[in-house]
């Protein structure tokens, strides 16, 4: 981001490199456009009203998106800087811009671009799917139609946002992919897309289709339902000033956001919307006809009656016998009487029956022509017949039995059903709804819902073919839960698993939390490709897979972290076994490369127990990543358990790795001068930077170098501390007056090419005013160290070995750097006046040193005794609180410090 803000060339530079990338993701989603907007120095992720601010971007809009063109004729420049327009052959728009502007009075045409920075700032540690936002509609230009986005952060590796990538479809486009004739051929049906924010029922419209919302709704922005279902998920619409009729809506949520993202609280919707009257229409009809027919069949069989009983009762009884004895599914055929009413009388009845028939086959052949997956059945309780539609038997695998249908009583219907396993199931008590899995004639799995209704005469039966929406449902669990690339689980899944076990303590007995990190994830991603990274994942995931049963889980956190659970023994001794058997065979699997066959796949493990380091499995995955902590920053490769002893010394180690991460990027580091004196006059030969942190999590330097050494960040400490210190040094070139700064450099860090290039081109005319110190509390890196004398050569700058006596191979690095100064260190300097053995190291390593004309700096002076002390063994200069504490502005040493240094010299001579 700090080099997007200081090169203007490199924004166009990113846009002008990604053009072609952003033309490919367009036609590939087959959406109306693409974009790329770019921060610059930008960390304000909200505007204030009237304040308004300029983006470089690239916008491209696809008119068609459905017709691709070679030659991109039939794209335009939305948003593009004008190098980029001219390198480019994609026409510019009418409304083109070079930059893209923001303002604070329109937070809708904005929200693509703030919100998932601001996401991205608040939670680092999600995956930038995890903070992709969809937007309200709005307008990119004022003249033109709205459009909603899909945007997602650009992130470094290092976590520095720089910009969002995202999409855009115009509503003009959702609608022509929305037909309303699809929902009624006769427009009597509209789409509404909308989302609910506040999840009350009350949903922000985005995009309706036709003719039907409108009339229903006018242009009315929100639309609320009821809180109770009318069926299942269709709800009605609550009515209004405006609303006024009876209307319904078909609600299907869309799941946009993973659960506890920065934007699952706005739950988007696709919402199929018709009044009553046009949704009912059809059964009304159908209640019509039936009631038509029963007055019809009532007043007939009235006036048989009346007949029957002043004239023609025989051959009444005689016809009733002939209609009881026939089938109610088959047209009525009735012998004549020769009785001229009656035959009329029987007529009608034939001519009703057929009637009847003829409806029911209609209504079947109706729902078979718009291919309606349904089915039903009923059961007469009194006279034992079932009846069953054409479809029953077809959708139930049962063409076998369609043949004896006609003669299917109670009886033999209820055994075939129980022989599928439907009427002992159990039924949702309050809808009486159940949905079953069988086998089609293929052996493949087959879902089925069944709704009953029973009253004290019939039982009916509705059976629906739900096989596609359960898949589709089974699908989108599935990926909600595993992981894509390992398909292990995912987070979320593993935490709901965790919560779900430690729910019953009975499950766990001893459980061991198991964290794996990879080791050699790295090197490959950056030696061969992340194809090659992805396969040493998945191989490890098939690996773990191996393991898995009723009592262990696996997920996959992270790139390179996974996590077990492994629980339900009596003791840690039967998991152990388990737990190393794992390492084995990771250590004996081997991943080949193109030129290393014999990569073996590596992992470092940490373990904490249940019960014994916590019950809470927040608790123990904490105390798990530890534990892999400190076994990756010193063996990699190997399996450590939790200690208690340990994480209380060291946590901060864990708990402030974020804290390390808020420092190097925030650049929230200061530096203190802390004079170093010529022992012999007094006089200011140089001052040594300290560094100083501005957050108060991370106390000491010590601190913050442990915690960069465990995270692999020792590289940015050593460029805060070049280009910082350098810079105080050049801002106060006048309290330093000629003397030197002294830098504490770390032995096995090195400047890269690029950065030292930087370095001299900043600060070139006060290198030689510095003196490096090469601190001994890192193992010296001889090649690293070999480069840095070569620069310090170059400049005419210093070198001098710090610490002397208490780090690594003290005389070895001294031999080998042939330093200009050595720090002798203060535990040797304390109390140099009482203790003996003190002064006989000392004087040794001062007749050592003089004889190489290796100037000498004792460190840590608190006292007048030690200050005496030092300048009666002869040392050069002398640093420590007694004569200056470290200070942001380079102190002078008061004329009674020099004074007193004048007179202790004076009392040595004449001890002489």
């Amino acid at each position: 981001m700090q080099d997007i803000a200081t090169n203007p060339a490199l924004p166009e530079a990113i846009i002008s490199s990604n053009t072609r990338n952003l033309i490919y993701l367009l036609r590939k989603n087959f959406v109306t456009g693409a974009f790329i907007v770019l921060t610059g120095n930008d960390t304000n992720y909200e505007l204030e009203p009237g304040q308004s601010v300029q983006k470089t971007s690239l916008y491209i809009r696809d008119s068609d998106p459905g017709n691709d063109v070679v030659d991109n004729s039939d794209l335009s420049l939305e948003r593009a800087p004008v190098d980029v327009t001219k390198a480019t052959n994609v026409t510019m728009a009418t409304g083109w811009a070079p930059l893209l502007n923001f303002s604070g009075d329109d937070p809708d045409a904005s929200a693509f671009y703030y919100k998932p920075l601001k996401a991205a700032a608040e939670n680092p540690d999600l995956a930038y799917s995890d903070l992709a936002y969809w937007s309200r509609p709005f307008k990119l230009n004022s003249d033109e139609s709205d459009v909603i986005t899909y945007s997602v952060p650009l992130r470094t590796d290092n976590g520095t946002i720089y910009g969002v990538l995202g999409v855009e479809v115009s509503t003009d486009y959702l609608q022509k992919i929305l037909p309303n004739t699809e929902l009624d051929s006769n427009k009597n049906a509209s789409y509404l897309l909308a989302v609910d924010a506040n999840q009350d029922g009350s949903f922000q419209n985005v995009v309706t289709t036709g003719t039907a919302y409108k009339r229903l709704a006018g242009n009315a922005d929100h639309t609320t339902f009821e809180d109770d279902p009318y069926y299942k998920n269709i709800y009605g619409i609550k009515k209004n000033e405006r609303i006024t009729e009876d209307a319904l809506g078909a609600v299907q949520y869309l799941n946009l956001y993973n659960s506890n993202t920065p934007f699952s609280g706005d739950k988007w919707a696709l919402v199929g919307v018709t009044t009553n009257k046009n949704l009912f229409a059809f059964s009304d009809m159908v209640m019509r006809m039936v009631m038509i027919a029963l007055v019809i069949s009532l007043a007939i069989g009235l006036i048989g009656i009346l007949l029957a009983g002043i004239h023609f009762t025989k051959p009444i009884t005689t016809l009733v016998q002939q209609v009881k004895k026939s089938n109610p599914r088959m047209p009525v055929n009735l012998d004549k009487t020769n009785i001229t009413e009656i035959d009329e009388l029987a007529g009608a009845i034939e001519t009703l029956s057929q009637d009847v028939a003829s409806s029911a086959s209609k209504l079947s052949r109706i729902i078979a022509i718009a291919g309606i997956p349904i089915a039903a059945f009923e059961i007469n309780k009194v006279t034992e017949e079932v009846y069953c539609t054409d479809s029953f038997f077809k959708m139930l695998n049962l063409s076998h039995v369609k043949e004896t249908a006609d003669g299917l009583n109670k009886e033999n219907f209820e055994s075939i059903m129980l022989g599928l396993k439907i009427l002992n199931q159990d039924f949702d008590p309050q809808t009486n709804v159940t949905v079953i899995e069988i086998m089609d004639q293929n052996k493949q799995s087959k879902w089925i819902e069944i709704k009953l209704v029973e009253d004290d005469v019939n039982i009916l039966g509705v059976i629906r073919d739900v096989t596609i929406e359960t898949l589709e449902r089974l699908k989108i669990e599935h990926e909600r839960d595993y992981d894509i690339l390992t398909n292990l689980l995912n987070r979320r899944a593993f935490y709901a698993a965790l919560n779900e076990r430690f729910g019953t303590p009975e499950r766990l007995k001893t459980a061991a939390v198991l964290m794996l990190d990879l080791d050699n994830l790295k090197y490959i991603n950056d030696t061969y490709g992340h194809d090659f990274g992805d396969e040493y994942i998945r191989s490890t995931a098939n690996i773990l897979k191996q393991f898995a049963s009723p009592n262990a889980i696996f997920a996959r956190i992270s790139g390179d972290e996974f996590y077990a659970l492994i629980y339900g023994y009596d003791s840690k001794d039967q998991i152990r076994p388990i737990i190393s058997e794992i390492r084995q065979r990771l250590l004996n699997t081997a991943f080949p490369l193109l030129n290393d066959p014999d990569l073996k796949i590596r992992a470092s493990g940490g373990v904490a127990w249940y019960p014994d380091d916590s019950c809470s499995y927040e608790a123990l995955l904490k105390y798990a990543d530890f534990a892999m902590y400190q076994i990756k920053n010193s063996v990699k490769g190997e399996f450590c358990e939790f200690d208690s002893k340990s994480y209380s010394e060291n946590a901060y180690l864990l708990e402030n790795k974020e804290e390390l991460n808020k420092f190097i990027d925030g650049n929230l580091v200061d530096y203190h001068f802390q004079p170093i004196v010529d022992i012999r006059d007094g006089q200011i030969i140089g001052y040594e930077a300290l560094m100083r942190s501005r957050l108060s999590t991370l106390k000491t330097p010590m601190e913050i170098l442990a915690l960069a050494k465990s995270q692999s960040k020792l590289h940015q400490i050593e460029w805060l501390t070049w280009f910082n210190s350098l810079k105080a040094l050049k801002e106060n070139q006048e309290a330093f007056g000629g003397a030197r700064m002294f830098i504490n450099s770390i032995s096995n860090q090195l400047l890269s090419s690029d950065e030292m290039e930087e370095l001299e081109q900043l600060y070139q005319p006060i290198l030689g005013q510095v003196v490096v110190e090469l601190t001994e509390e890192e193992r010296t890196n001889e090649s690293f160290t070999r480069k840095k004398q070569r620069y310090i050569r170059n400049w005419g700058a210093g070198l001098a070995l710090d610490d002397f006596g208490t780090g690594y191979n003290s005389d070895a690095n001294l031999l080998f750097m042939t330093p200009d100064y050595v720090k002798i260190d203060m535990s040797i300097v304390q109390n140099i006046d009482e203790d003996i053995n003190r002064q006989k190291l000392l004087q040794n390593l001062v007749t050592y040193f003089k004889e190489r004309k290796i100037k000498i700096i004792a460190e840590g002076v608190e006292t007048v005794n030690e200050l005496h002390a030092l300048i009666r063994f002869g040392v050069d200069y002398v640093q420590g609180f007694y004569l200056g504490r470290p200070d942001i502005q380079p102190q002078k040493l008061t004329d009674e410090q020099v004074a007193e240094i004048l007179r202790l010299n004076a009392e040595v001579r004449n001890e002489v």
